[in-house]
C-alpha cells in the first residue's frame, strides 16, 4: 500500500537505526517505501526467500523464525514498532537466513534493497549503526545458540519463561500458547507440555488455555541454572 512520502518521513525519522540520518537520506527512504499489512499469522518471508527489501515495524509484532530439519521452528527474536529487520541478506546478497511471521495484525515500512544499499553507501554513520545492530543480534543469537547446544530442556524452558516474566505487563502472569513456547525454545510441544505439567504439580506455577502464571520464580531460577 502506497502512502505519501510526508508521511513516513516523520516515522522513519523515530527509527533508532535510522536516526542521525540526513533529511535527503529519511526523504529518499520515505519515497521509496511501501506500507504492508500483514494480518496476524501471515509470513512475511520465508527461510531461503531472496532478501530484496529490509522492513521496519510500524506496528504489531513480527517473529523472526528459524527452521530446524526436521521441521521444527525457533522463535529467535521478536521485531516491535521501531525495530527494523532483514537488513543482513540485504549486506550479504545472500537468501534469507530466517523467516518472518506476523504475532499479532501489524504493518511494516518495506525499504527496496536498491534504495537502502544507496543511503548506506551514502551515508557513513548509517552503514555503522547498520553493522553495530547486526553484530549485536548475532553475538545475542551465538549465545541463544550455546544455551541450546549445552542445556536441557527443562533448563532451556525455565529461561524462556523467566524471560517473559520480565517483559510481561502483568509480572508473573505470561500469556503464551504452549507451542509458541516450545518454539522459543527449540523443543516439542509434548516436551513442553509434559515439564510444564511436572512443574505445576510441583507448585511452581499454574496453566491456562494460553496463560500461564509464575508461582515459584526461584525453583524456576535454580531450574535454568540446571542446579537441580
Amino acid at each position: 500500500m502506497r502512502r505519501s512520502a510526508s508521511e513516513l518521513i516523520p516515522f522513519l525519522r523515530s527509527v533508532p537505526l535510522l536516526a542521525g540520518s540526513g533529511d535527503p537520506a529519511i526523504t529518499a527512504l520515505a519515497r521509496a517505501s511501501r506500507i504492508w499489512r500483514v494480518p496476524k499469522g501471515q509470513v512475511l518471508f520465508q527461510q531461503m526467500d531472496p532478501a530484496e527489501a529490509v522492513y521496519v515495524v510500524r506496528s504489531g509484532c513480527i517473529a523472526i523464525l528459524l527452521g530446524s530439519p526436521d521441521g521444527r521452528e525457533l522463535v529467535i527474536n521478536e521485531m516491535r514498532a521501531g525495530d527494523c529487520f532483514g537488513e543482513l541478506g540485504l549486506l550479504t546478497g545472500q537468501p534469507r537466513s530466517t523467516g518472518a511471521v506476523a504475532r499479532e495484525a501489524s504493518e511494516v515500512v518495506a525499504i527496496p534493497r536498491d534504495e537502502f544499499l544507496a543511503e548506506l553507501e551514502a551515508e557513513p554513520k548509517l552503514m555503522r549503526r547498520v553493522l553495530e545492530t547486526t553484530a549485536r543480534r548475532l553475538r545475542v543469537s551465538s549465545e541463544r545458540e550455546s544455551a541450546l547446544a549445552f542445556l536441557e530442556a527443562p533448563a532451556r524452558l525455565a529461561r524462556i519463561l523467566l524471560q517473559l516474566d520480565r517483559q510481561a505487563s502483568t509480572q508473573g502472569l505470561i500469556a503464551i500458547a504452549q507451542e509458541e513456547l516450545a518454539q522459543r525454545a527449540g523443543l516439542a510441544r509434548q516436551t513442553v507440555a509434559k515439564t510444564l505439567g511436572h512443574w505445576r504439580r510441583a507448585g511452581w506455577l499454574l496453566t491456562g488455555r494460553g496463560r500461564i502464571m509464575l508461582l515459584n520464580r526461584a525453583a524456576l531460577r535454580r531450574q535454568a541454572e540446571e542446579l537441580e
